[in-house]
């Protein structure tokens, strides 16, 4: 028999990849958001990571070249952009490092397609959430229990502060990818079918709630803040959503940390620190945009260009500011990769939002069941915290972005098939399929 698989945009088989696939994803989440390779330095020496990436790769190339899998309107907006990302080697004024932004980019959408790809069904969503979930849950307890060693510097800075590496490195990066996970945990708490299981998510939604707090980041208190107002404001039952809010809010009020208040007080101070230094550093991205409005300098080439547009800054300061970061996913994108780049990522961005509908109104009028419609609401949160957040840190290089765009995918997919959009017609297109 042949089983083709049909949606507003998609065409999809309804096995799974080989289970091994499915396990190699989960042990590339490791890698991912722990950065095994950091932690035991004979692992990046023999490549394990990069072989993970390898045979992911040839798993999605497999998965594709059977012929039921098509790219959906995300899949070609991400590898235009990776198209455009690639370009702008050319352009750029530092080539080399344009190169490693298309190089990274590239190995997130790895990533990304392999999620598309491997992730077919209900229960391996819920598992591979969980790992991830469980993942933050751990990083969230080694920042609560390393806040002692925290200070603050003359600037501002907060010092001392430990959680992860790469894109989990700073206190900044830390509570956006809190803030992107809470809904997540949420949602399997509201999935759990035992008491211990219940439990167990309840007390990981505390951890991951309080690691906000004690990250001391603002940008972080107002995408937390978005978060929490939003779901109050969307919930059916608002009665219940604001009496869990205030038992959220004496709970934080409790255990914040000593200054953590004085601190946020600040986010009303936008004439000097931290503050007015983001909105020179914006000033500057407005100008790169304005010399390349169309595809922009080039990856990771914000930085290298600062010292020559950042004329707010001192004379004497300016050659410093050379690799600085923008600190804003907006004017990331807009100087680095211009309308074209807007272009891409808004759409990508806009079609996520309108998928995501598209599946609450479904779980609404029974076209599919209300857990995906739970895991809808919770990836619309995840977005409307990361795109809040985000304002405040540059995350085009982080995989947020990417891999919650690759779960909306799946789950608008599971929801079509729920939908009954399925024909069937005499062929064995899934044979050989494990």
């Amino acid at each position: 028999m042949k089983l083709h698989i049909r949606s507003l945009h998609v065409l999809q088989p309804p096995r799974a990849a080989p289970r091994a696939a499915f396990y190699l994803l989960l042990f590339f989440l490791l890698f991912e958001y722990l950065r095994l390779h950091d932690v035991l330095p004979i692992l990046k020496t023999i490549k394990v990571q990069t072989a993970v990436l390898a045979m992911l790769l040839l798993i999605v190339i497999a998965e594709t070249g059977k012929g039921g899998v098509r790219l959906t309107r995300q899949d070609w907006l991400l590898l235009g952009f990776l198209g455009l990302a690639s370009f702008t080697i050319l352009t750029s004024t530092n080539n080399y490092y344009a190169y490693l932004y298309a190089y990274d980019l590239g190995l997130m959408l790895i990533g990304y397609f392999a999620i598309t790809h491997i992730l077919l069904n209900e229960a391996d969503v819920k598992i591979f959430l969980s790992l991830l979930v469980g993942i933050h849950v751990y990083l969230a307890t080694s920042v609560i229990l390393g806040y002692e060693h925290t200070g603050f510097d003359a600037q501002g800075y907060l010092t001392g502060f430990t959680a992860g590496s790469n894109f989990l490195g700073d206190e900044n990066d830390v509570a956006l990818a809190m803030i992107v996970i809470l809904p997540m945990v949420i949602y399997l708490f509201r999935q759990a079918s035992s008491q211990g299981a219940r439990l167990l998510w309840g007390i990981g939604s505390v951890i991951i709630l309080l690691s906000i707090i004690f990250t001391y980041s603002r940008g972080g208190f107002i995408g937390l803040a978005a978060l929490l107002l939003f779901w109050a404001v969307t919930s059916r039952n608002k009665v219940k959503a604001i009496g869990i809010l205030l038992v959220a809010l004496m709970l934080v009020v409790a255990v914040a940390p000593p200054g953590y208040w004085q601190r946020i007080e600040t986010i009303q101070d936008t004439q000097s620190g931290t503050a007015q230094q983001r909105r020179d550093l914006w000033s500057a991205a407005r100008r790169m945009f304005r010399d390349s409005p169309v595809w922009g300098v080039g990856g990771h080439n914000y930085g290298v260009l600062l010292p020559h547009y950042g004329l707010e800054f001192p004379d004497t300061r300016r050659p410093n500011l050379w690799g600085k970061a923008v600190h804003s996913l907006y004017f990331q994108l807009l100087a680095e990769f211009g309308l074209l780049g807007v272009l891409l990522i808004g759409s990508v961005i806009l079609l996520n939002s309108r998928d995501l509908r598209t599946i609450l109104s479904l779980s609404r009028d029974g076209g599919c069941s209300r857990p995906l419609g739970h895991l809808a609401e919770a990836l619309r949160g995840s977005w409307l915290g990361l795109l809040v957040a985000a304002a405040f840190v540059s995350v085009l290089t982080y995989p947020h972005l990417y891999y919650l765009t690759a779960l909306t995918v799946v789950v608008r997919r599971l929801a079509s098939l729920e939908d009954g959009q399925v024909e069937v017609e005499p062929v064995g297109v899934l044979e050989g399929v494990a």
